[in-house]
């Protein structure tokens, strides 16, 4: 590939980048059905022409925003290796969960009204693709109950718990800040969150917290 494709490619990944966090803003703001194309690009500084050649429509940007959250929240946690550290593994993965969760809220609170509407607009795919791959990690963990390496837990509740609690900040943030009685969360608040779950998950599944 020449220097040229590879700048044009970069900079269409960008301004991708860009359409997509501009929608997160609208779709929050006004749902599946109340958010427009047009305010879209508004938001993003670029003319509709621009979304509609990245995407072909409303639900093709829409599927965008859930397949990021999905792809994020699945590469915090990798296949797990039947020799993996139990400790370092839901250490790793509650702490990238938690600051995802900081880093973009928006596209976490759209994914949890999603769910909460009954999936609607949700694609088969990312259906599939998380059902998946969360069939692969409670298999994993069971992997880890057998080998003594953890308590025997749930491996499914084990998996819902860590993500209820790491996404709360995100899709509770009014009622948090109310009684922090804060305008906003800062990073130490997500620092201080993420160093409290980790000790509960760990505890949860009989590891040593004190290291």
């Amino acid at each position: 590939m020449s220097s040229v494709s590879r700048k044009v490619t970069a900079l269409g990944a960008k301004k991708r980048d860009v359409i997509i966090r501009a929608a997160e803003q609208e779709f929050e703001k006004h749902g599946f059905s109340g958010a427009r194309m047009q305010r879209i690009a508004d938001i993003a500084g670029v003319p509709k022409a621009n979304v509609h050649y990245y995407f072909s429509g409303k639900q093709a940007l829409y599927d965008a925003v859930l397949t990021k959250v999905v792809d994020v929240w699945n590469q915090a946690l990798s296949p797990i290796s039947p020799g993996a550290d139990p400790e370092q593994v839901l250490d790793q993965y509650v702490r990238m969960k938690v600051e995802f969760t900081r880093l973009y809220p928006e596209a976490t609170r759209i994914f949890a009204l999603e769910l909460l509407q009954g999936g609607q607009h949700l694609s088969a795919s990312i259906e599939n693709e998380t059902r998946k791959w969360t069939r692969d990690r409670a298999r994993e963990i069971e992997g880890w109950i057998q080998q003594g390496k953890i308590l025997p837990v749930d491996p499914y509740h084990l998996i819902f718990l860590i993500w209820s609690s790491t996404q709360q900040f995100a899709e509770s943030e009014t009622q948090i800040k109310s009684i922090y009685r804060r305008k906003r969360l800062s990073k130490k608040d997500y620092e201080l969150l993420a160093d409290s779950l980790t000790v509960m998950v760990k505890r949860i599944c009989g590891l040593n917290t004190e290291r």
